[in-house]
């Protein structure tokens, strides 16, 4: 797997767990299309890749989990089919021999509202929010982001998070389209209403949970649907407050990757804080017979990035702070 996109020639040693990973499916029952920016989009495709990818993750029977970064859905799709699409998409991943995590996305919330998108995920949470974490193996924890936390899309109308989103959309993108950047400079081109932003209480979860897992002395894995990095990410697909949250987590050394959806063109960068930034590339824009799934395997000292078609491979090793 990867040979063809540069799989890396590490020291081979047997990894503490290895888990698939696949972003944006994006499934519709429709024709193909393309993307704002002129990208193909294939919407009945993207089921394909995915059982292709389940197929090869249960031959692989050592994988602990998946992870799908979200939009498991396209907003294109008919809403009157939304919540059986949902739920077929969902029966694709369970065919896994083993947990599934899902993050969601603002094509998530474009068809289902949180109270029905959650429960069919198997997110368990307090009040609708779609953050958690796990630890698969003592030496380490995932933590999983909600993005949309703080969001136009997904809570009702007159939600005070709902509200909150919409006042700062207007704030900061004077466009009557608030998912249109333009006029927006740099930076400002992520103030989008297909974004979102982790709220006050989140962030204080966050810290709790980086100082645990700091005492624990475990290794952090963060994954939200939009990019934190500048350097890996279209500005357009930045979360909206990426800079505070990374501000959190550059208080300290326990986190060492970052892995996110969102900007289907993939993307990867290291952070001035040794933070490794994964962006992956979407299943929805391959053609026909093409993939882009992938899994790592998790050591001490790396994760390393097994990427199949579009996905590209990436060997990750861990900067000591001595190295910064």
């Amino acid at each position: 797997m990867g040979s063809a996109n540069g799989l890396i020639n590490a020291e081979r040693k047997q990894p503490l767990f290895s888990f698939g990973l696949i972003s944006d499916v994006q499934y519709a029952d429709i024709p193909d299309g393309r993307s704002f920016l002129g990208v193909p989009r294939y919407y009945r495709h993207s089921i394909l890749v995915l059982q292709r990818a389940v197929k090869h993750w249960n031959t692989n029977k050592n994988h602990k989990f998946v992870i799908n970064f979200g939009d498991i859905v396209d907003g294109y799709c008919p809403k009157d089919q939304s919540l059986n699409t949902v739920k077929k998409i969902v029966n694709e991943f369970e065919m896994f021999n083993g947990p599934v995590y899902h993050l969601i996305g603002n094509h998530c919330l474009y068809n289902l509202p949180r109270s029905k998108l959650l429960p069919l995920l198997k997110i368990k949470s307090f009040g609708s929010h779609a953050y958690y974490e796990f630890s698969p193996v003592p030496e380490y924890r995932f933590v999983v982001l909600d993005g949309y936390d703080i969001s136009a899309i997904g809570w009702p109308q007159d939600h005070p998070k709902t509200l909150e989103a919409l006042k700062f959309l207007r704030e900061k993108n004077p466009n009557d389209d608030k998912n249109s950047p333009t006029g927006l400079v740099g930076l400002e081109r992520r103030f989008l209403m297909f974004n979102g932003a982790v709220g006050k209480e989140q962030m204080e979860w966050l810290n709790s949970v980086l100082q645990e897992a700091t005492k624990l002395e475990q290794k952090v894995v963060i994954c939200c649907h939009m990019p934190l990095d500048p350097a890996a990410s279209s500005n357009e697909a930045l979360l909206w407050n990426y800079d505070e949250v990374m501000d959190l987590i550059h208080r300290y050394t326990c986190v060492k990757l970052c892995v996110s959806g969102h900007d289907h063109k993939g993307g990867y960068s290291v952070d001035s804080h040794g933070i490794h930034h994964r962006v992956l590339e979407a299943a929805l824009e391959c053609p026909a017979g093409t993939d882009s799934f992938g899994y790592a395997e998790v050591f001490d000292d790396r994760i390393s990035l097994y990427g199949t078609g579009r996905m590209l491979s990436k060997d990750i090793y861990f900067h000591s702070s001595a190295d910064l």
